[in-house]
């Protein structure tokens, strides 16, 4: 199971077009969020997501059952969402940055993603233990996409996930999860944020990781989603200034098994 540094901003259509970039798909409750650039402190972090700030005091960890899961379908009856979930590829990024946009490293990979609905990598990640990520567009060609109703989500909000396992093949069907976590971040917070630097990073329970873009990188882009609604309810792990417009803003919501 390799490693895939993702270039979130330089993720790809299956046509090979340039796309919105997404990162994933992947607690805390929240009921509020923090328009702010900081980035929250440990203890508003879940188990099983790596630690953006100081070490905060943790419980007794629990022991990890691992149910690695390549999603076949996504259910969100509060949207109205009830879709397939297609397999996405691992290819180079070939992508040039924005004009004035530092420059990316050579060697980071990215994800195909289809011109209308949504996806999950078709091969196991390191660093995505026990994590079912699904990404899509919010917007595609000027038309909402099947994640756009994404930003309308929130705390408390069941979803179901049909798929299968993938060590084994087992088809699973209608697992039940719960939002825990809305979370506004840049492609560098966002990959901090759902990708596990060492085994012990890995939670104890399967969760989904859900990810859409919310602002292209490049001077002059506007926000995809609504600005006032998101920077209302999710918490904001973005560094820096969030207008920087050398930044891909992106939009994760996490859900724990209930």
């Amino acid at each position: 199971m390799g490693r895939l540094r993702l270039s979130w901003e330089a993720m790809r259509s299956s046509s090979g077009l340039p796309v919105l970039a997404l990162v994933v798909a992947f607690v805390a409750a929240c009921s509020g969020g923090s328009a702010s650039g900081g980035v929250p402190a440990t203890s508003q972090l879940p188990e099983g997501l790596p630690a953006t700030a100081t070490a905060a005091p943790t419980s007794t960890p629990q022991p990890t059952v691992r149910r690695d899961i390549l999603a076949s379908r996504l259910v969100i009856p509060s949207l109205q969402i009830d879709a397939e979930v297609k397999t996405s590829q691992v290819i180079p990024n070939t992508s040039a940055p924005p004009p004035g946009c530092p420059a990316r490293p050579d060697d980071k990979d990215t994800l195909t993603v289809p011109e209308q609905g949504i996806a999950t990598p078709a091969v196991d990640l390191e660093g995505l233990e026990n994590k079912a990520w699904i990404f899509g567009h919010s917007r595609w060609q000027n038309r909402p996409g099947v994640f756009f109703s994404l930003q309308d989500i929130s705390v408390g909000d069941e979803l179901f996930v049909d798929g299968a396992e993938r060590a084994t093949g087992e088809p699973v069907s209608s697992l039940k999860f719960v939002v825990t976590g809305i979370y506004l971040t840049d492609t560098d917070s966002g990959e901090k944020l759902i990708s596990a630097e060492n085994p012990g990073q890995i939670p104890s329970r399967p969760m989904v990781i859900l990810q859409t873009s919310v602002r292209e990188q490049g001077s002059g882009k506007q926000w995809i989603l609504n600005e006032q609604k998101l920077m209302g309810k999710s918490i904001n792990l973005v560094e820096g200034d969030v207008n920087d417009p050398c930044k891909y803003l992106l939009l994760f919501v996490i859900a724990q098994p209930s």
